[in-house]
């Protein structure tokens, strides 16, 4: 198992330096640890940032929680598609009301055979579509093919 050594950041100032500084890359800027005080401290001065907070993979529990109800679209959709969902917060997920963020859930690879099954009884053909396509191919250990979803047309997403 390869050891973590993300970096422990202590302030919302820190989190702020590594926003601005352009030789921080994604994989930085989504593996930095804090702990819950630190991210509601980062989400009060830069409420612009709450997609990177909720693109971490170390994030408190009770910080996803908060940013499962996001208004903002881009942020739920950050969370859904993070690799350290709980279930529990998956779940919720997978109910959102917006079609993009079940969709961004089916698409993690770490949802679960539960969660896959009741997406793929969504009302949106693609969301149901994927979610089918990830369950049959999951079991199969077979990877997707490019055109898995060939049948599904775009006249299908706008009913």
């Amino acid at each position: 198992m390869p050891q973590d050594d993300a970096p422990t950041i202590t302030t919302a100032e820190d989190f702020e330096r590594l926003l601005a500084d352009p030789a921080t890359t994604r994989a930085q800027l989504v593996s930095v640890k804090g702990s819950a005080q630190l991210w509601w401290q980062v989400l009060a001065r830069c409420p612009e940032a709450a997609a990177w907070v909720a693109a971490n993979r170390h994030l408190p529990l009770e910080i996803a929680e908060h940013l499962a109800l996001h208004p903002s679209l881009p942020v739920r959709a950050a969370l859904a598609s993070g690799g350290c969902v709980p279930e529990q917060l998956m779940q919720r997920l997978a109910h959102d009301k917006s079609e993009f963020i079940r969709l961004r859930v089916v698409c993690n690879a770490n949802a679960s055979r539960e969660v896959l099954m009741a997406l793929a009884a969504d009302p949106c053909q693609l969301v149901s579509a994927h979610a089918q396509a990830r369950l049959v191919h999951d079991i199969s250990g077979v990877a997707l093919p490019a055109s898995y979803l060939d049948d599904v047309s775009v006249l299908d997403l706008l009913h």
